[in-house]
């Protein structure tokens, strides 16, 4: 059996000691070099990670693996190599331009003290102010819109005249106006005055009326005078049309004593 064994071992040693030196054979000097340059990169590869303790970090790799988080971080990284290789100088001076303005922008704000707006718009947002504001906009940008030259021009002409009028009105003493209706208000008598401005108009038309009726009758007396006699008077006295004169006479008499002639 152990002559087997030695035998065995003999053989196996005789095969090893044939590779060795069929593979010294087939070696060239730069395969020689170039296994050589390899070998001195991987030592320093090595010595490099152990200075560098990336030892530490093989738990966090093994686990990443486990996970699916390094096949992803993989993928983004294509993604963004992809994005790169598509980008064109002219799309990178686009978003340079872009991300400069936004900073400035930003900047602006901050100087400004716009950060103490911010509460502001946001209770306008929540109270419906700001969508208010917002339609209000739109209805101003219609009617701007919608004017024509020829209507800024009236307009304009207007509120010139406005102006004018308003300051001709204070050139001329409007303020001791002012005060004579304040003290008007003050004793009760602009109340009254706006309460008898109706009954006022209503009188105006009646005395309009009276005006009227005394020019109508002085034309028709001038054109059928009175004849003279007692005959021609007994029949005036007897007329009906004299009795309800007499009649509306008396009865303005009374009225006029009662209302105009009262004690004071």
């Amino acid at each position: 059996m152990n002559t087997e064994t030695k035998e065995e071992g003999a053989a196996v040693q005789r095969e090893v000691d044939r590779v060795i030196s069929a593979a010294r054979d087939s070696l060239t000097d730069e395969m020689v070099g170039r296994l050589a340059g390899s070998a001195a990169e991987a030592l320093d590869l090595v010595d490099k990670a152990g200075r560098a303790g990336l030892g530490k970090a093989i738990p966090a790799l093994a686990e990443m693996v486990n996970n699916g988080d390094l096949e992803r971080v993989a993928q983004l990284a294509r993604v963004y190599h992809a994005s790169q290789d598509a980008l064109t100088d002219e799309m990178v001076g686009r978003l340079s331009d872009a991300v400069g303005g936004g900073l400035s922008l930003l900047d602006q704000v901050n100087r400004s003290g716009l950060d103490k707006a911010i509460p502001i718009i946001s209770r306008m947002a929540i109270d419906g102010d700001l969508e208010r504001l917002s339609q209000l906009a739109r209805v101003y940008s219609s009617a701007q819109d919608a004017l024509t030259d020829e209507m800024v021009g009236r307009l304009a002409e207007t509120l010139g005249e406005g102006l004018s009028l308003l300051d001709r009105v204070n050139r001329s003493g409007a303020g001791r106006l002012v005060e004579m209706l304040e003290h008007l208000e003050s004793t009760g008598a602009l109340e009254r005055i706006a309460n008898t401005l109706p009954q006022l108009a209503d009188r105006l038309d009646m005395i309009a009326g009276l005006m009227g009726c005394m020019e109508s009758a002085a034309s028709k007396s001038r054109e059928h005078p009175a004849a003279g006699g007692v005959g021609s008077m007994w029949r005036m006295m007897t007329d009906e049309k004299t009795a309800r004169s007499l009649q509306f006479l008396i009865e303005m008499s009374d009225q006029m004593q009662q209302h105009c002639a009262k004690p004071r």
